[in-house]
């Protein structure tokens, strides 16, 4: 039977309606992809660290900084390396955090290239080429690192390994009861006096569900499409800001900006911040013994944190005021530990501080940010890998004597 006009025209007025939304779509995907504007996720779920890095993904960030991000095929930021070592290289693993995985800057921009860069004239490394290769992983703790060690970077058969520490979150990452309650990860924990590795995680309904094939394929549909980012950074945007207080949404004084608790800079009373400092403590330790095991140096490198760089001495003495008894307390208590366990430690805050004064600089923040707070920028990464780099060295060379 032949179709009705009226039939025709409705057939023909939703073909049209359909038409319009595809060619919207698409220009709007093309005005969003010139424009450079792109709200990526880098990650994927993983069974033993909670998350890790999605291989052979390049995409750029922008929420934080300038990065043009790019995964290998080891889900590594940083480029290629054979697991078999060359005979002429000189091998350092890094493990670390979001400063190590630094996707608010270009690689070569980073901390680790610049060690790479420095050590290239080390009179120690003469005849070596040095390879600096970065396994740091946004939002780990130390056990994540622990777990990336014994899995993963020690498959590159390093001659050194870098563990970075950011004081400004590891703490509480590595607490089960200060750690953020839908946090996906594994747990270092005390059981009959002995410590052991919880990988729990992978039981609870959030874990499954972000391992469920429809919920893999559509965030692979998200990081590919510009237009569902938009929406996707949009619907994070909404719920973010109705989780918090009016007072918090009010507040732009640069204090709580810094994002400061004064339970990192004192000696805890808190058990839960006792117990947190116990299984870092533990988890560092046993970090630098895993590396022994496999006959490679190891150096704990304790960076900065935004409140105890800041290049204002009145927003410091505020901090102070505010219960902080010393800002570096974390960093001479784990100066401490390497001490009483017979590992290198090497402390930036100090230094930084006392160049972020002189120069009155900020090593933290970017343009489309809040100075002075959040991640390290091009200047800190360049200070950092000048630091780190001339302590390697000095190990590198001692060594040799």
């Amino acid at each position: 039977m032949a179709k009705s006009p009226q039939n025709k025209q409705w057939l023909a007025n939703t073909l049209l309606v359909l038409g319009s939304l595809g060619f919207a779509v698409v220009v709007a995907e093309v005005a969003l992809r010139l424009m450079r504007v792109s709200y990526p996720s880098f990650y994927q779920v993983d069974p033993q660290r909670g998350h890790s890095l999605i291989p052979n993904f390049t995409a750029r960030w922008t929420h934080e900084g300038n990065g043009l991000v790019s995964i290998n095929s080891d889900g590594l930021r940083d480029r290629h390396y054979e697991k078999e070592k060359p005979a002429d290289a000189y091998r350092i693993v890094v493990l670390g955090d979001s400063f190590s995985e630094a996707i608010q800057v270009n690689e070569d921009e980073t901390y680790w290239s610049a060690i790479e860069k420095n050590l290239a004239s080390c009179a120690g490394l003469t005849g070596k080429t040095v390879e600096v290769i970065n396994f740091g992983v946004g939002d780990y703790g130390t056990a994540q690192e622990y777990l990336t060690l014994r899995h993963h970077a020690i498959e590159y058969q390093p001659d050194l390994v870098l563990l970075q520490i950011f004081t400004g979150n590891d703490i509480v990452n590595n607490s089960r009861q200060l750690s953020p309650g839908d946090r996906l990860a594994p747990f270092w924990e005390e059981m009959e006096g002995k410590w052991q590795m919880k990988l729990d995680f992978r039981e609870t309904m959030a874990y499954q569900r972000r391992d469920s094939a429809p919920r893999r394929l559509l965030y692979g549909l998200i990081n590919r499409v510009r237009l569902l980012q938009v929406l996707n950074e949009a619907k994070r945007q909404w719920v973010t800001q109705r989780t918090l207080t009016t007072q918090q949404q009010a507040n732009t004084d640069i204090i709580p900006a810094l994002d400061f608790d004064v339970n990192l800079y004192r000696e805890p009373t808190d058990p839960a911040w006792e117990q947190a400092w116990a299984a870092t403590e533990s988890l560092i330790t046993a970090t630098s013994q895993l590396s022994r095991e496999e006959k490679a140096d190891f150096l704990a490198v304790v960076i900065s944190n935004p409140p105890q760089v800041y290049p204002d001495r009145q927003v410091r003495e505020q901090l102070k005021q505010l219960g902080a008894e010393n800002l570096f307390y974390p960093d001479q208590r784990l100066a401490q530990l390497g001490q009483k366990e017979n590992f290198a430690v090497l402390t930036l805050a100090a230094t930084m501080q006392q160049k972020a004064d002189a120069e009155q600089s900020y090593w933290h923040g970017f343009d489309n940010t809040i100075p002075g707070v959040g991640h390290w920028n091009i200047q800190g990464h360049q200070l950092a890998g000048q630091l780190i780099g001339d302590r390697l060295c000095q190990m590198v060379t001692e060594k040799g004597k």
